[in-house]
């Protein structure tokens, strides 16, 4: 910081002055002109003997008054001289300063002009119909973006927006089908020729791996330190960059353990593997619309913002195993044509499966929903797997349809669990899960077996108009709050073996039970098998038992 000096002259300006030096001078001198002759008068009248003495101090006080002018006079000239020369030095730093900055600013503007014209040549090379060119620019730009940090957000977006733009891959679009770039013809045919797509694949996928290069984390960085780096022109990472992907054409995307900030891949097409396991999204992950044709790989990714990946389509293999979602996960329409792994992942907000379509394996083992889990009407066309699933919120399955196993096995539902109208095809499996809040299946319907062996109802249970046609297993399960099984139909054998009953009501009052394999003891107490409409029916007729009402 510049410290700000005060000029003396500007408090007494006219002190410093010619005329206030020769002023102050000549009333120094008056005052001994006037004191000498005093002194003078005094000595006239004095004794002979005395006046001689008298007269020597009278001269010495004049001579001390004039001396005393010039003393003054000397040191006002002094300190004029002084404070002059301190203000040319002043003056002298206050100038090499500006010179310095004037210095700076030249050289910054040098370097900035120079920067703009090897970011506009190198943009310009992008457009040439040569491929060769087209690869010089993208490592043009990638030089600009590695020396000039305030740089690397505009040539990314100038990457993404080249990746955006309109293409249509060969047939074949395996990156070593189509030969390494060394071996293909760089050059068009002729001035008018279109760009070759084989020729245009590699330029792509160049610009896929240096954003790849520069976007994935250091082996010796973790994700916590990336969001405190400061880019410098030596470190190859670039950190806190947005990319938008919006409808591009990517051909075997690798982009693992990478750190973004904001992604847009809305309405991307990901031809063959798509991998971002391990990486980080810092802000919001935008995937909507998106096509994988391959596998898709997420992986332990972290989402430190809302997920989104509404009306996307998996065709292979897509994998969350261990993904971290810490805003809302949006799967909304997703249609998952292969295996849909979630194993051991974690929703912090609302995760979101409203009809969505898994095809494959649905594995959602060890996941934990900490918001709500939204699966209305979703479609389960193979193996359902939720067990050891934590719900912390509200789980909603209403109209969901599972064709094969549905597999909930020590799920725990911390809120309530909606499973209304749901279908269950294949056998049902909610063997030892824990249902704190209220459980509804109401009007659902198990196709084949449904198990709720030693399952723990602690708030209300109701299976209203629920249809089973396989055997419905309820041994030593726990109803401590309402269990309605109020219009109910087993079709199959009806087991309640040991099944423990502690809240005030137990509703099964027009519930129906077909008479085959039905053992008078395997229902509730206080319940029996009596006629029923029609032949090869039976209705559950309740007789007295204390504590318990229909």
């Amino acid at each position: 910081m510049t410290v700000q000096r005060i000029d003396p002259r500007r408090r007494w300006p006219w002190l410093l002055s010619n005329a206030g030096i020769l002023t102050v001078t000549v009333i120094v001198a008056g005052l001994g002109i006037t004191a000498l002759v005093v002194m003078l008068l005094i000595a006239g009248d004095a004794p002979d003997t005395e006046r001689p003495k008298l007269l020597i101090e009278a001269l010495k006080y004049g001579l001390g008054f004039f001396a005393a002018a010039g003393a003054v006079a000397a040191l006002l000239v002094a300190v004029r001289r002084q404070l002059l020369a301190e203000n040319a030095h002043d003056l002298s730093e206050r100038n090499h300063q500006l010179a310095l900055q004037a210095q700076a600013h030249t050289e910054t503007d040098a370097a900035e002009r120079r920067v703009t014209d090897l970011y506009t040549k190198a943009v310009e090379q992008l457009g040439s119909a040569d491929a060769a060119v087209r690869l010089g620019g993208l490592y043009a730009l990638e030089r600009v973006a590695q020396n000039n940090p305030a740089q690397r957000q505009t040539i990314v977006s100038v990457f993404c927006a080249y990746l955006r733009m309109p293409y249509t891959p060969p047939a074949t679009t395996t990156p070593a089908a189509a030969g390494p770039v060394t071996e293909l013809p760089l050059r068009p045919a002729g001035p008018t020729a279109s760009r070759d797509p084989r020729q245009e694949l590699q330029v792509r996928l160049t610009a896929q791996r240096i954003l790849a290069t520069h976007l994935a984390l250091p082996a010796d960085v973790t994700s916590e330190q990336a969001g405190t780096l400061t880019p410098t022109a030596s470190q190859p990472f670039w950190p806190g960059l947005d990319l938008d992907l919006t409808g591009a054409q990517l051909i075997d995307w690798e982009l693992p353990r990478a750190h973004l900030r904001h992604a847009d891949f809305t309405s991307a097409t990901f031809s063959g593997n798509a991998r971002f396991d391990k990486a980080t999204f810092s802000g919001n992950a935008r995937f909507g619309e998106a096509a994988f044709s391959g596998d898709a790989w997420f992986g332990e990714a972290a989402f430190s913002g809302d997920a989104e990946f509404v009306g996307a389509a998996f065709s292979s293999v897509a994998g969350f195993g261990e993904a971290a979602f810490s805003g809302d996960a949006e799967f909304v329409g997703a249609a998952f044509s292969g295996d849909a792994w979630f194993a051991k992942a974690t929703f912090s907000g609302d995760a979101r499966f409203n009809k969505a379509t898994f095809s494959g394996l649905a594995w959602f083992g060890e996941a934990t929903f900490y918001g709500d889990a939204w699966f209305g009407k979703a479609t389960f066309s193979g193996l359902a797997r939720f067990g050891e699933a934590a719900f912390s919120g509200d789980a909603e399955f209403v109209g969901a349809a599972f064709s094969s196993v549905a597999g909930f096995g020590e799920a725990a539902f911390s809120g309530d669990a909606e499973f209304g109208e749901a279908t269950f095809s294949g056998d049902a499996w909610f063997d030892k899960a824990t249902f704190t809040g209220d459980a509804r299946f109401n009007k659902a319907t198990f196709s084949d077996d449904a198990w709720f062996n030693k399952t723990a109802f602690s708030g209300d249970a109701r299976f209203d108009k629920a249809t089973f046609t396989g055997v419905a297993g309820f041994g030593e399960a726990t109803f401590s709050g309402v269990a309605g099984f109020g219009e109910a139909t087993f079709s199959g054998d009806a087991r309640f073996g040991e099944a423990t009953f502690t809240g005030d009501r137990l509703m099964m009052t027009d519930a129906r039970a077909a008479l085959r394999g039905h053992r008078q003891d395997a229902w509730p107490s206080g319940w029996r098998i009596g006629p029923g409409p029609t032949d090869g029916w039976c209705r559950l007729v309740y007789e007295a038992s204390p504590g318990i009402s229909g």
